[in-house]
Order: C-alpha cells, then sequence, then structure tokens
C-alpha cells in the first residue's frame, strides 16, 4: 500500500510538471485543456500531499511554488503569463509562522521573553527551515523549476534558502486560505517542531 501511495505521489507531480512544460513550449494544442484546468492541474501536488485541500486562489498558490526562470519560457496561457512571483507572500509568511511558533510554547508552559524569543529565532531560523523544506516534506519536489534550476538542482547547493523562502510563502497561502488555524494544523500535520528538534535541540 505505502508502495502504491509512493508510485502514485510521484506520477501526480511529475503530470503536473509534463503538463506545465508541454504547454510553454508549444506541443500541447492550447485549446486541448482550459486555462482552469490547467491551473488546477498544477496545484494538485500541492494540493493533495502537502496542505490537504483545494484553494480557492491557484493563481496565489501557483505564485508560492513557480521560478522567476520557469516564468520566463513562453507560455501557453494568458492566465498563467500574469502570474509572477509573489514575494510579499515571503514576509507574511515569515510573521505568520513567528507568531505560530511564540503560541506554541506561549500558551503551555511558562517561558521567559527571552525563552519564547529563542523559541522564535531557533524554529524560524532559514538554516532549518531550508532543512525541514527539503527533508522533511521535500518541497523541492512540488517547485515548478526552470529547466537550469532543475538540472542544478538549485536547492541542494550548500548555500541557499529557497526552500526555506517558499516554505514560508506556501504557509503565507495557507494563512490566507484559511486563517491561523490551518496553518497550525498544517504545522502538526507535518511534524514541524518534533523534526526541527531532531536537528539539534536550542
Amino acid at each position: 500500500m505505502i508502495r502504491e501511495i509512493v508510485i502514485e505521489k510521484r506520477y501526480v507531480m511529475s503530470d503536473a510538471f509534463d503538463v506545465c512544460m508541454t504547454i510553454k513550449t508549444g506541443s500541447f494544442m492550447e485549446d486541448a485543456m482550459d486555462s482552469d484546468t490547467y491551473l488546477a492541474k498544477i496545484c494538485y501536488p500541492v494540493e493533495r500531499y502537502l496542505i490537504g485541500y483545494a484553494v480557492r486562489k491557484k493563481e496565489r498558490l501557483i505564485s508560492a511554488i513557480i521560478s522567476n526562470a520557469l516564468l520566463n519560457e513562453p507560455v501557453g496561457f494568458e492566465q498563467l503569463s500574469t502570474i509572477h512571483v509573489d514575494k510579499s507572500l515571503e514576509t507574511i509568511g515569515d510573521f505568520i509562522l513567528d507568531f505560530v511558533i511564540i503560541d506554541n510554547f506561549a500558551t503551555k508552559d511558562r517561558y521567559t521573553a527571552q525563552q519564547i524569543d529563542d523559541f522564535r529565532q531557533w524554529y524560524g531560523n532559514n538554516e532549518n527551515l531550508q532543512y525541514f523544506a527539503k527533508n522533511c516534506i521535500h518541497l523541492q519536489n512540488y517547485i515548478l523549476w526552470g529547466p537550469d534550476e532543475r538540472k542544478q538542482q538549485k536547492w541542494d547547493q550548500p548555500t541557499t534558502v529557497i526552500l526555506a523562502d517558499r516554505f514560508e510563502m506556501l504557509v503565507a497561502v495557507i494563512y490566507l486560505e484559511k486563517g491561523i488555524d490551518a496553518v497550525k494544523e498544517f504545522l502538526k500535520k507535518h511534524h514541524f517542531f518534533e523534526e526541527i528538534d531532531r536537528i539539534k535541540t536550542p
């Protein structure tokens, strides 16, 4: 059963990437799929395997998972050509993640202000978020990279925190879709605090 789930997951992610690329390269007839279906297909892997539900604003989710390098490729649908990487999502996600981290500890035990700030910095620092995004939820498999980025495995470069940035953007998408409780549930679902704890005790 586990093997079947893994195979299905790989197929769906590959399928979304292939559809995106075939339309971009013009090898796919535009009238074979309308833009809403196309956007839904791109979003499906993240919705199905990461956040657990379909988002209302597909363009916003795509802006969090698509690379500028891929957007520079020719597009098949005008609706996709209007999407850009929305860096404001990163800022929103950063603040929301800080709040959830603080709330997680402030409501459980009595900690000093310094201890709570230490928790915020530890669980929210880019290196730990990069580790979590890459090794725990495998976010690199859901990002629509440019051809060269994928070939070079940009997410694996020693100094990069690109997956940390994209993780914060995903947190923002969840918050804007369903609020703070949905973000908490997302982190709980993927054992965020437990996985960061495995790295090192702060």
